[in-house]
């Protein structure tokens, strides 16, 4: 057995779950958590390439370094990986992301629109603004950059013309971040259809980040 047996089922719960609500179709989008040093490397474990989800097992969950090199497991990881390694060596905090690709979300990643501070949850957990990362090509150099550009402090970022990514201290913090993330674009989606947005109050949104930033920011380490 794996000495990371635990950590790995918690990476294919997180993948599984995703895939029964609907945040992704098939065998796209990744999940992966952070594992610490080891051996004097940095690890994850990280969901495979190419794979049904519900055919997974939890030696299916692939190990890999922050080279992308695997450690432990059969199959090749996520094409994704240097992506989530990326986000890791970025933010410190981070112990868990999750890529998906809503259906609201991904609408607005597709017209390119933004959303705003328009609720009390999105501004406390993820962290203000939901930016649009400029396209890049799975797995590419130039998406990673442009995800670290429009992610910046906060939790949550959509991918122009792909999905979205939301990333937590641990995998339920990132799962719920994903869930408020689609929850969120429906609410703006539904509100522009309504021709009317009320932004929430500005004094409110600093309080609001303020308190994110407590908790999630990487100077407070």
């Amino acid at each position: 057995m794996s000495i990371w047996n635990y950590e790995k089922k918690v990476v294919l719960q997180a993948a599984q779950q995703m895939a029964q609500e609907g945040l992704v179709v098939g065998t796209s989008g990744n999940v992966s958590l952070r594992l610490g040093k080891y051996g004097g490397r940095e690890l994850m474990a990280i969901t495979p390439h190419g794979r049904y989800y519900d055919s997974l097992d939890v030696d299916d969950i692939v190990v890999v370094d922050f080279e992308g090199e695997r450690v432990e497991g059969e199959l090749d990881a996520s094409i994704e990986t240097m992506l989530h390694i990326g986000v890791y060596k970025a933010r410190r905090k981070v112990n868990a992301v999750i890529h998906i690709h809503p259906t609201f979300g991904s609408a607005l990643a597709v017209a390119g629109l933004e959303v705003p501070a328009i609720l009390d949850d999105q501004v406390t957990q993820i962290g203000g603004e939901i930016k649009v990362a400029e396209y890049a090509l799975s797995g590419s150099p130039e998406l990673l950059q442009n995800v670290l550009s429009a992610l910046g402090p906060r939790n949550a970022v959509l991918l122009a013309n792909h999905g979205a990514l939301g990333i937590g201290r641990d995998m339920r913090e990132a799962f719920t971040v994903c869930e408020l993330l689609e929850k969120t674009a429906k609410i703006y989606i539904y509100a522009l259809s309504l021709g009317k947005v009320n932004l929430l109050p500005a004094e409110i949104a600093e309080v609001e980040k303020a308190y994110f930033a407590v908790l999630h920011g990487e100077s407070e380490e």
